[in-house]
């Protein structure tokens, strides 16, 4: 990842890098809010103020490009829920439940929220597709990397070739300690599970993703991971785990910019 320092600063992946595509993760910096929250919360589900977070995202969506009101982010469950973003449903996110955001249409800027939980973000070269997934354990387990791949097909018809993704900023394999009925989801996931030094498993939520992406199609080489931990880096990024409730949440959004319609 790259980072770019200014009044709300961002990391970038350098596979991303193109003139049609804004897309960035926020860190804890550059926001109105206070004590827990401090200071670029975009959660709106935490406890902080609701005009503190608008302005918030106000801010997240200016420094990429986007007006407030082409921000499209929807309540998150935990699961592999898709809303394929279009004039049709963007203003109504709010009332859907999905932890999977995917659009060709220029103008939107897709963002979910992350305080330990996986940022997923895509982009189809050929097709022009984006897509913002959040992907904690449960969502791991559920597929949504491999989800958000074959939706990206079906809504394009365009095949692998041309697909990029990144896996950013999450609780790493060093800190992610789990109980063994977690570990019992990923049958498969030998290599991406250790003993920590209490003696319980640490999942490796990075590669379980990975593997996902690379089974769905993606090319290993377009795939860049930032192998930042969260908990580790809390000072950084919001962390559940570091910080517990309540905390704020940092962002990961993408969006087609309005400039570069098909």
């Amino acid at each position: 990842m790259a980072f770019t320092n200014g009044p709300v600063p961002l990391y970038t992946f350098a596979s991303f890098d193109d003139p049609s595509i804004a897309h960035g993760i926020s860190t804890r910096a550059g926001g109105l809010s206070e004590g827990p929250y401090a200071s670029l919360n975009l959660g709106s589900s935490v406890g902080d103020q609701t005009a503190r977070v608008d302005e918030n995202r106000a801010r997240f969506a200016e420094v990429l490009g986007f007006p407030q009101r082409r921000l499209v982010t929807t309540p998150q469950v935990h699961g592999n829920s898709v809303l394929v973003v279009d004039e049709s449903n963007a203003d109504g996110a709010l009332a859907v439940r999905a932890d999977i955001l995917i659009t060709t249409r220029p103008g939107y800027l897709l963002m979910q929220r992350f305080a330990d939980c996986v940022p997923l973000l895509f982009w189809h070269t050929r097709a022009q597709a984006v897509a913002v997934a959040h992907a904690g354990w449960r969502g791991t387990a559920l597929g949504v990397a491999g989800r958000t791949v074959a939706t990206i097909q079906a809504q394009t018809g365009a095949g692998p070739v041309g697909l990029r993704a990144a896996i950013g900023p999450s609780i790493g394999p060093c800190c992610f300690e789990v109980g063994d009925e977690v570990v019992a989801q990923f049958p498969d996931a030998a290599g991406a599970v250790h003993e920590g030094r209490r003696g319980r498993p640490h999942l490796d939520l990075w590669e379980l993703n990975r593997r996902d992406l690379v089974r769905a199609g993606v090319a290993a080489a377009h795939i860049e991971v930032a192998r930042v931990c969260t908990r580790c880096e809390h000072e950084t990024f919001f962390s559940h785990r570091a910080l517990g409730y309540p905390a704020g949440r940092f962002g990961g959004g993408i969006g087609i910019r309005p400039s570069h319609a098909a």
